[in-house]
């Protein structure tokens, strides 16, 4: 057994010691309708800077195909644990708890108690609940998650098995009868913050809070004091419905109110930030406050959810609002190209698309503003030499190229490896969107004679280009030209389906990036990659019978079985940037 493989097993183990519980009594906070499904958001303070939770359970019917399709992972994991455990048990033959160290102990009993029990049936015999209620969020800037349990009474009785078979002692301390566990300010005296961690009736509550502020922040912390103001539930609710987000999972970032506690003198956060002359909070100037929250005013709130969540497919969104004016402004900024078809098949799919021209001109108008009128507060001087420097170099003559630059597009259906697992070869269509492509078209032919013979006019089946243009012996391409844009088809047949791929129609307005790959083969190509890079550095790294190693590859093998594609779409809409993402599995 290495010491590194112990040192993982013992960590491990007294992640889950930190959650022991005394046993005694825990006090009931007050539950009703107002949490919703979800009753640990009564905990949720109004003015929290950021919230996400969610509202209802994962389907059974999506949580046991998910696991199953990771079953070959945990089977592994259950034979590696399986191994080690006799290892250890070798090791640790005398029977005599006190005959190792507290670490070997620890991961030993740890490992006892997991045998068998990687599953959703064996969790739930240890106290977990891998299908809970969870919710994360801010008592100030300082986070708490809660996560439901299936029974607290079962994860106290697991977890003081363990200690028993490890003959470990470990200190409770109590605040008003609740028991938690303070990890961090013993080690480490000076800390100014610890990890606090506690069994509670219901659910399981972890925080990282200053210790300077522990006793004000307990109560809440461990339920005893739930806020009355609470309105996670009603937020939560609204913005799936205004957004059209699922119930399995969505959250809020405040900037505005995560700004305020770095600025507000009277935050916890700004109190010790100042007590480790880290930051004062004295320094922040009515003009320095007002200045910042008017940056802040552009982009204020952030959100995320789930949009969709079956046993084929996961849907997600990230939005950051801004302004309307702002937001008409960056619309103006897009091209409208044609954008990645949903249900494309190929490799790669690519669509990126942004007016070069009007960006610079945008870049030009907001540094202006800054230089004409600088800001005042001191923190944002280098803001003030930032925009000098940028207004200098935007004022420089920009290249015709990229003045007339729309976008640029590639649909990848196969991409050839060399002997380092390097991309040497593709086959596929690659656009090259432009106002003028004729005069692109016609530059080239000027500087390349072997170019110059061909006639590549607009709306003309695609031409085969000369080998002596091309980079790779033996290659065969193809290229054409419509109205907006120039291509080029590499491969074998490639250039039948060029002019089709020219002529799609325009995306949704405001969406200047698209993407869509295949991901089993991303994965495949990254194993390989990472195997060959791996061969060359066999000193570094995990050897390849070790357990996390083991593990490590069942679970690159499970994810190539289980994936199928992902999808992304970013865009600019009169609410902000939005971004959706999805991936399909098999």
């Amino acid at each position: 057994m290495t010491q590194f493989r112990l040192a993982v097993l013992a960590a491990t183990s007294f992640l889950f010691i930190v959650a022991c519980s005394d046993g005694k009594d825990e006090p009931s906070a007050a539950v009703d309708e107002a949490g919703g499904g979800n009753q640990l958001l009564v905990h949720v303070p109004a003015d929290t800077p950021y919230l996400f939770a969610n509202l209802e359970r994962v389907p059974d019917e999506v949580l046991d195909t998910f696991l199953l399709r990771v079953q070959p992972v945990l089977d592994e994991a259950q034979t590696q644990l399986s191994t080690t455990l006799q290892e250890m048990e070798a090791n640790n033959a005398s029977g005599d708890p006190g005959s190792a160290d507290p670490g070997t102990r620890l991961a030993l009993a740890l490992m006892q108690e997991l045998d068998g029990k990687l599953s959703r049936t064996g969790l739930t015999s240890l106290g977990v609940d891998i299908q809970t209620h969870h919710v994360v969020y801010g008592m100030g800037a300082f986070p708490v998650y809660r996560i439901g349990l299936s029974d607290p009474d079962l994860l106290r009785a697991t977890i003081q098995r363990i200690l028993d078979k490890a003959a470990v002692s470990t200190q409770q301390l109590d605040h008003q009868g609740v028991s938690y566990w303070r990890l961090g300010a013993d080690a480490h005296d000076d800390a100014p913050v610890a990890v606090f961690i506690s069994i509670l009736e219901n659910h399981l509550a972890i925080s990282l809070l200053p210790l300077a502020a522990e006793q004000e922040l307990l109560p809440a912390f461990l339920g005893l004091e739930v806020p009355s103001d609470s309105d996670a539930q009603a937020r939560l609710a609204e913005l799936n419905r205004k957004h059209h987000y699922t119930a399995y999972g969505s959250g809020i970032l405040d900037l505005h109110k995560m700004a305020d506690q770095f600025m507000n003198p009277e935050s916890t956060l700004a109190q010790l930030m100042a007590s480790q002359q880290e930051h004062s909070p004295t320094t922040f100037s009515t003009e320095c406050t007002a200045e910042i929250h008017g940056i802040i005013d552009n982009a204020p709130m952030m959100s995320l959810g789930t949009t969709e969540l079956t046993t084929a497919a996961i849907g997600y969104q990230y939005r950051i609002e801004t302004p309307a004016t702002l937001a008409g402004q960056l619309i103006g900024l897009v091209s409208r190209i044609p954008a990645v078809d949903a249900l494309t098949n190929r490799v790669l799919d690519f669509s990126f698309g942004m007016r070069f021209g009007p960006v610079r001109d945008f870049l030009i108008e907001k540094s202006t503003a800054i230089v004409e009128d600088p800001y005042l507060c001191e923190h944002l001087a280098d803001m003030n030499l930032s925009a000098v420097d940028m207004l200098e170099k935007l004022n420089q003559p920009m290249p015709p190229f990229l003045n007339n630059f729309r976008g640029i597009r590639a649909s990848i259906s196969e991409i050839m490896m060399n002997d380092q697992s390097i991309p040497e070869n593709a086959n596929g269509h690659l656009a090259l969107h432009v106002k003028q492509p004729e005069m692109f078209v016609g530059m080239a032919q000027m500087f390349l004679p072997d170019l110059s013979e061909l006639a590549i006019t607009a709306g003309d089946p695609p031409v085969r280009l000369p080998e002596s243009l091309l980079p790779i012996p033996g290659m065969v391409a193809y290229a054409a030209m419509s109205s907006d844009a120039i291509g080029l088809a590499v491969g074998e047949n490639e250039e039948q389906g060029l002019p089709a791929f020219l002529d799609q129609k325009p995306g949704p307005e405001g969406t200047f990036l698209s993407a869509s790959y295949d991901m089993a083969t991303y994965l495949q190509y990254t194993d390989r990659l990472g195997k060959d890079m791996q061969g060359q550095h066999a000193d570094h790294g995990l050897p390849p019978d070790h357990p996390a190693q083991q593990i490590a590859e069942a679970g690159q093998k499970a994810l190539q079985d289980m994936l199928d594609r992902s999808h992304t779409v970013m865009k600019f809409t009169t609410d902000g940037l939005v971004i959706d993402g999805r991936v399909t599995y098999r």
